[in-house]
């Protein structure tokens, strides 16, 4: 989907013409991704730029998070067993991002593989997706989650992480849900916290076990069957995401996928030049 208002087309022709005169940044992102950044920066031209730099940037410092993540590898299938994820379409233009951990007691469960599922489906999204949602609405069931995930929780991933999803993703993020909170979810969240801007946080709802509060927020028919909405259940949605990861597994693996580049001494000068500003820990 192309944008049809002539200040927004105007705005990722400029973008696009800016990306390229980079000597950083790659020359071969689809139109796709190009148009979404705009987007999700209600097509301000030097916001999307900022964001398109802290895409990049940051990608570029979590290398441990976007290398070694073969779909097909055991490490990779071994978390997929224990992470549902899902997508759906909502009314109003919305778009519902689903996580579901499922691994009482956290045995099976890794943060870095975690990290970079993460990565792996939004890539996958941002790869094939051609809707431009008004709204991004994120739901994470924890139903599973335990004490214990302080012990797997790897700070300096956490933090990236973070950065990213707050900075750098080019979506229009609008709510963030909990549910199936336990009572200790005070304290892992004030673990997180630190990493977490005011803006964030300000978006961020728990909800209970057997709370209907979260009602108050999404209406059932956009919600899964698991939260008492009419739409598919999760298993049903992950396998939508099995698929579109298979299809997508070519790319996935090309650890030079929206990758900086840097040529020669004099680009690796302009591109440290414009991260410098960008710099996380």
């Amino acid at each position: 989907m192309m944008a049809s208002n002539p200040e927004h087309m105007k705005c990722f022709e400029e973008l696009k013409e800016w990306i390229n005169r980079q000597p950083h940044l790659p020359k071969d992102l689809d139109d796709k991704l190009i148009l979404r950044f705009a987007h999700s920066c209600y097509y301000d031209l030097e916001k999307a730029k900022t964001t398109v730099e802290m895409f990049f940037s940051i990608r570029g410092t979590c290398t441990d998070l976007l290398t070694n993540r073969d779909p097909q590898s055991a490490h990779m299938q071994k978390i997929l067993k224990i992470i549902n994820i899902g997508q759906i379409s909502m009314s109003s233009n919305r778009c519902l991002w689903l996580y579901q951990i499922n691994d009482p007691g956290l045995d099976n469960y890794d943060y870095i593989s975690d990290a970079k599922l993460f990565f792996l489906t939004t890539d996958c999204r941002f790869i094939e997706a051609v809707d431009l949602p008004e709204e991004d609405i994120v739901l994470m069931d924890v139903k599973d989650l335990t004490l214990k995930f302080l012990t797997k929780l790897n700070l300096s991933a956490a933090r990236k992480m973070a950065k990213y999803q707050e900075n750098a993703l080019p979506i229009r993020l609008k709510q963030v849900h909990v549910v199936n909170a336990p009572s200790f979810i005070d304290k892992i969240y004030a673990v997180m916290k630190p990493f977490i801007t005011k803006q964030i946080t300000e978006l961020i709802h728990f909800h209970p076990p057997n709370s209907e509060t979260l009602f108050q927020y999404i209406r059932k028919e956009d919600l899964p069957a698991d939260y008492g909405g009419s739409r598919p259940p999760m298993a049903e949605l992950r396998k939508d995401i099995d698929a579109l990861i298979s299809r997508n597994r070519e790319k996935l693996i090309d650890e030079n996928l929206w990758k900086n580049v840097a040529k020669n001494k004099n680009e690796a000068s302009t591109e440290i030049g414009s991260f410098r500003t960008l710099a996380i820990d």
